[in-house]
């Protein structure tokens, strides 16, 4: 995805613009889950996806991004519309293989109801887009799924033998916090920020 960043005016446009890349399956960087309406009632009219190739939503305290990248609000919804031709949804890798393995029988419906055929794993697999699933299954050329990057963050046994999580505070330095508050990157960006103290685990 190209790098966007889209100025609102409203706190309903802020959330609808959140709500097409939440659905995409993209989040917040450094900073809580949600809509986080702190940030608009402070000011921010600026949201960005994919910025300097970081897959993860933005923000811009002063709105001071003067990018060519700068869309409004309406010229954002009008590129959704084209968009949604085509719906993308993103899985596991096991997800996608057992999605994948359905769609090549012969009748991929019957496939995954039928004991002898793929049932027992979708039965034991948890899907949040079940719905979809079977219409792809069914033919509609309209979805398709992708595997969401895996995702990494650096936790630690304090003093008091909690775990904690590195995150980045407000100034822009480490800090430490808890599971949602957790700086989280892929793989190869989380390493540039380990040291002895913190491990490495996946994200769920």
């Amino acid at each position: 995805m190209t790098e966007t960043v889209v100025h609102v005016t409203t706190l309903e446009q802020w959330k609808s613009v959140l709500d097409v890349w939440f659905e995409q399956g993209y989040d917040w960087a450094y900073v809580n889950k949600g809509y986080m309406e702190e940030l608009f009632y402070d000011g921010s009219r600026q949201l960005g996806l994919n910025i300097h190739g970081e897959d993860e939503i933005s923000f811009w305290s002063f709105n001071s991004y003067i990018g060519d990248n700068l869309i409004e609000y309406s010229e954002f919804m009008e590129q959704q519309k084209e968009d949604n031709k085509m719906a993308t949804y993103y899985v596991t890798q096991e997800q996608l293989d057992l999605i994948e393995s359905a769609k090549g029988l012969n009748y991929p419906l019957t496939g995954i109801t039928a004991p002898e055929n793929l049932q027992k794993e979708f039965d034991k697999t948890h899907f949040d887009n079940e719905k979809e699933i079977l219409r792809y299954l069914g033919g509609d050329e309209t979805i398709e799924f992708k595997v969401k990057e895996q995702l990494y963050r650096l936790s630690r046994i304090d003093d008091a033998g909690d775990r904690v999580y590195m995150r980045i505070n407000g100034f822009g330095t480490p800090d430490w916090g808890c599971a949602n508050d957790a700086f989280t990157a892929p793989l190869e960006e989380i390493k540039k920020w380990q040291t002895p103290a913190w491990e490495i685990e996946k994200v769920d």
